[in-house]
């Protein structure tokens, strides 16, 4: 296929690759953030939290469209990475005054508190290089773990069969001691406590002695619900912490029913899902079955993993390794299965409800509940879930769908390759046609040929956490890569690859390994590498070394560490433009093509222009809605930046014109508006396509899709006929855009240099090619005549 760039009848030549074999990684677990729950629901969503096999944390924030566009969700601004041997088994957020904690459990004995970004937590916290602070259960390996409605306490669940309970209050991270309202441990059952919930708080008259309550009535947490290994579910009392109560569910007569996943809700309902596919809900009081509330909706045999509760607490939902996800509704006085989909490939691991049951007397939101589920096939779905008593607007968030019934709606699922340019693990040497393909513990490199490929190098770093940022020089000549701690520099000319262990000494001063890397970029020129600390905000540009020198520091710079924001306050697509307490990590770092220009972005959403030739910082540009997903220079004007955002908005800049778009800006975006603002799918980057006698044209890439703008001064008669079919879009300042579903999933899009002029360079992911690598699913067994 062929993608027409600045002239009628012109075309670059596409080179399609799928021999790049990145794999992404499950998802083991899921977590909203809660809104207070003495408070009224906020109008966003929720932050949300994706929990990985390989250990890795994404932190997501809820995108809108905007002028009529539909591409919306959550869109990922920061990956937490993990440390090594680490892997997420269980997430928790809590909220108090506006302050947003993430804490979570990887299997073994330790729960880990995750500092996050200022730009989410709301709070001024302390600039710290330790990313995650750590407590030890006392009691073995941690096996479920879940936060009090008062977002006061961590219960978790332990090896030698008690459930402990940790403080979190305020800033608090230490275990419950004497002469708190709640016992510090539980009873101990003789099994692993696999499942926890909490029950719904009680409001009572405060006491002289509750010197942490400032109100005349305090919430008190009630009574916990844990799921057990020996066929049964236990009750604990929270302020005493005696066994109360135990709850019987079927078994087989051979073994034990294992009882993974508990829940309850605000009326004090209790609801397990065991090993066995069965579904069960007890009654409040009596703490046994309701007759006819036993539900056999997945596959026998089939373990329910995971259970939801609706927003309003009228709906369950529970998911397991039989790809299913259903539903059952209060109906009336009895709870009934209303809905069975197989959202999956493979085993479902999580579910979430955004908004987030609340077990306090709030009042039920407005916005249309979306159920989020994810598991070993690599993708989140994202599903329409409200029911018959649902009374909100029908506006469906998700999809195109009028209905937004759990039922019949029609889900969406979000694509497993990176989200955005700024998080890509590919990177190109175009002067060597290498491509850089970034794991999450080494670095492979491959050589391009005309009709084929070869591998160059395979690099296994022996780092402390996964890799989160990595690039390669245009050359080919160098290889930058960091995990959370460190940055380390090779040269690659030798051949073989060789580690400059100076390049500590040149951005310390002192032998020291040099800070961890939230972004990288080399010059084009392969001489200089700008490095952005992943702790600290500084901004470092460094002279790469020649064969006798070692590298150096440039200059370093600071104005992502201030609390200033866009310049003279203008701010970009309905954008808040608020201050930033604290350093906040930089994300997304773009070279011009002349080397003159740098463009940085944080996930506050503060943008800063650097000259490069003058080493000096030049201006704040506005501040977009949204962190922005990718950014890219001109080829031929390299002070014109393109900037995309994860709305599928483009904006553009000259920067030598004090940051104001240039004249044909409106035409343009008025075009790209048109034709991204019919795709759902987040736009993940974006690259200029050279083209002849200076021309360029802009091509927007998203999971999917490619779409490209010409420039034009008249359409041929056949790009009008097209036109009228749906495929070109004109304008009377002679842009044409053209859109392409045919390339998908993408890893990633760019130019490559070819003897025939450029070519662009596709790469892909298909699921198909990841399938193989995957456990063995659960047997669905052979349904005839339904």
């Amino acid at each position: 296929m062929s993608v027409d760039v600045s002239k009628p009848g012109a075309s670059v030549p596409v080179h399609r690759v799928r021999f790049v074999d990145w794999s992404p990684s499950a998802i083991t677990a899921l977590a909203l953030s809660p809104v207070a729950w003495t408070e009224s629901p906020a109008a966003g969503r929720s932050v949300l939290a994706i929990g990985r096999d390989n250990g890795n944390i994404d932190l997501c924030t809820w995108c809108e469209g905007q002028s009529g566009s539909i591409a919306q969700g959550w869109s990922p601004v920061w990956t937490l990475l993990g440390e090594e041997n680490y892997k997420i088994e269980s997430l928790a957020f809590t909220a108090s005054a506006s302050h947003l904690r993430l804490f979570s459990t990887s299997g073994g004995s330790i729960v880990s508190e995750h500092f996050l970004p200022s730009s989410l937590t709301g709070q001024q916290a302390a600039d710290t290089r330790t990313p995650t602070r750590t407590l030890s259960s006392h009691g073995g390996a941690i096996w479920s773990m879940a936060a009090s409605p008062t977002g006061k306490f961590l219960a978790i669940g332990c090896e030698d069969g008690v459930v402990r309970l940790i403080d979190v209050a305020g800033d608090a991270f230490e275990h419950v001691g004497t002469g708190m309202h709640v016992a510090p441990r539980m009873t101990r059952v003789a099994s692993r406590i696999l499942s926890l919930a909490w029950g719904p708080p009680r409001r009572q008259m405060a006491t002289s002695n509750d010197s942490d309550d400032d109100d005349d009535e305090a919430w008190r947490d009630t009574y916990l619900l844990g799921g057990l290994g020996n066929s049964t579910a236990a009750v604990w009392d929270v302020p005493t912490g005696q066994l109360k109560s135990r709850l019987t569910v079927l078994k087989n007569r051979q073994e034990h029913t294992i009882v993974w996943s508990v829940a309850v809700l605000r009326d004090g309902t209790l609801v397990t899902g065991d090993s066995t596919g069965r579904v069960t809900f007890f009654d409040a009081r009596t703490r046994i079955p309701i007759p006819g509330a036993t539900f056999q909706s997945h596959t026998a045999g089939a373990d329910v993993l995971t259970l939801c509760v609706s927003s309003d607490a009228r709906a369950v939902y529970s998911a397991g390794v039989d790809q299913k996800v259903v539903e059952y509704t209060h109906v009336g006085h009895a709870w009934a299965h209303t809905g069975t989909r197989r959202l999956h490939a493979h085993d479902i691991r999580a579910l979430a409800m955004d908004p987030p049951l609340q077990l306090g007397p709030v009042p039920s939101p407005s916005r249309v509940p979306i159920l989020l589920s994810g598991g070993l096939d690599f993708q989140l779905v994202l599903t329409p879930a409200s029911h018959a008593s649902w009374r909100a607007p029908n506006h469906n968030p998700v999809s195109s769908s009028v209905s937004t019934s759990f039922a019949d709606t029609v889900q969406r699922r979000v694509s497993f390759v990176p989200a955005h340019a700024r998080d890509s693990v590919v990177g190109v040497a175009p002067l060597h046609r290498w491509i850089m393909l970034r794991r999450e513990r080494s670095v492979a490199i491959w050589a391009l040929r005309d009709e084929s490929w070869s591998k160059v190098w395979e690099l296994e770093l022996r780092m402390h956490s996964n890799l989160g940022a990595a690039a390669i020089s245009a050359d080919g000549r160098f290889l930058a890569a960091s995990d959370l701690y460190e940055t380390r520099l090779y040269d690659l000319g030798s051949g073989t690859p060789r580690r400059i262990r100076s390049l500590g000494e040149a951005v310390h001063g002192r032998n020291a390994p040099a800070p961890g890397a939230s972004a990288l970029a080399f010059t084009p020129d392969c001489t200089r590498l700008v490095l952005c600390t992943a702790h600290g905000s500084f901004v470092h540009v460094l002279q790469l070394p020649t064969s006798s020198e070692a590298p150096h520091l440039l200059r370093s710079f600071a104005q992502h560490r201030s609390t200033r924001t866009a310049l003279d306050g203008r701010v970009l697509s309905g954008g808040h433009g608020q201050a930033a307490a604290t350093p906040t990590p930089i994300v997304l770092a773009a070279v011009s093509s002349d080397g003159q220009w740098l463009v940085t972005a944080d996930t506050a959403r503060r943008m800063h222009v650097f000259h490069l030739d003058t080493l000096s910082h030049q201006r704040a540009l506005a501040t977009p809605a949204y962190v922005p997903s990718g950014a890219c220079f001109h080829p031929t004007h390299p002070s014109l930046l393109a900037l995309v955002l994860p709305t599928n908005q483009v904006s553009f800049y000259d920067l030598e014109a004090d940051g104001e778009a240039p004249a044909w800006e409106a035409a343009l975006r008025r075009d790209l508006d048109a034709a991204l603002s019919r795709i759902r799918e987040p736009v993940v980057g974006c690259t200029w396509l050279p083209g002849p006698d200076g021309h360029a044209s802009l091509c927007v890439y998203g999971p999917t899709w490619i779409c490209t703008a010409r420039p034009l001064t008249t359409l041929s008669r056949t790009s009008r006929k097209k036109r009228r079919s749906g495929h070109v879009v004109e304008s009377d300042d002679a842009w044409s855009v053209r859109t392409t579903f045919r390339y998908q999933p993408l890893l990633y899009a760019g130019v490559l240099p070819s003897p025939s002029g450029s070519e662009l360079l596709v790469i892909e992911r298909p699921y198909f090619a990841l399938a193989p690598t995957l456990p063995p699913a659960f047997y669905r067994g052979a349904k005839y005549g339904m």
